[in-house]
């Protein structure tokens, strides 16, 4: 009897072992491997880590402004249409009245010819006036052609001045038939207009009003 309860004893003690042994077997085989494996793989330092705030991609994202480009000055081929030779009495003024129907443009013609005078209110019998497309039609003028017109307005004026005090008058004259194509004219160039001829050109345009 005695007997017995020692084998009993010692089966429960047996059993109790076996049963700890198969929880910690099922414990590492769940927790030893699969958990710290997993754990691992986020802790490794070369793994990168990724965060949505960093590699997702912006919605609605307004790209940066472009800077405009400037446009370039509108292209206006000039090309020679016929030859004029003159004759006594002519001027600029005549030909261009003669040629483009408008007397007050001859400043472009003067500037696209090279005359024997560098004075360009004088011109000598037999000379060639190459005569080239002109610009605008009628009255009618782009922007572009009024500042090539009035371009070639100022570079008659500094050619006048040039030539010394006796070419005032012409240079006043000229400033005034210059406002005739934009009445802003002796604003926009009176950085390169002299105070005192500017102060007359307007006394003219005060006084006679605009050549239209």
């Amino acid at each position: 009897m005695e007997d017995s309860k020692i084998v009993l004893r010692d089966l429960a003690v047996a059993l109790g072992v076996l049963v700890l042994v198969l929880a910690g077997l099922f414990g590492w085989l769940v927790f030893g491997r699969t958990g710290p494996q997993f754990s691992r793989v986020f802790a490794n330092p070369n793994v990168p880590k990724t965060s949505s705030r960093l590699t997702a991609e912006p919605e609605n994202e307004t790209p940066p402004a472009q800077k405009p480009e400037t446009p370039e000055p509108e292209d206006i081929p000039r090309f020679v249409v016929s030859r004029h030779t003159v004759v006594g009495g002519e001027s600029f003024s005549l030909i261009t009245g003669m040629y483009w129907d408008d007397m007050f443009l001859w400043p472009d013609l003067w500037i696209h010819n090279d005359m024997i005078s560098d004075d360009p209110d004088l011109i000598f019998p037999d000379e060639i006036v190459d005569i080239y497309n002109r610009l605008g039609k009628g009255d009618t003028y782009t922007a572009r052609e009024k500042e090539l017109i009035l371009d070639a307005y100022i570079q008659v004026y500094d050619k006048f001045k040039a030539l010394g005090p006796e070419k005032d008058g012409s240079a006043w004259t000229l400033l005034w038939c210059g406002a005739k194509y934009d009445h802003n004219f002796l604003n926009l160039y009176a950085h390169r207009i002299d105070p005192k001829d500017l102060a007359v050109a307007q006394r003219y345009i005060d006084e006679e009003g605009y050549l239209d």
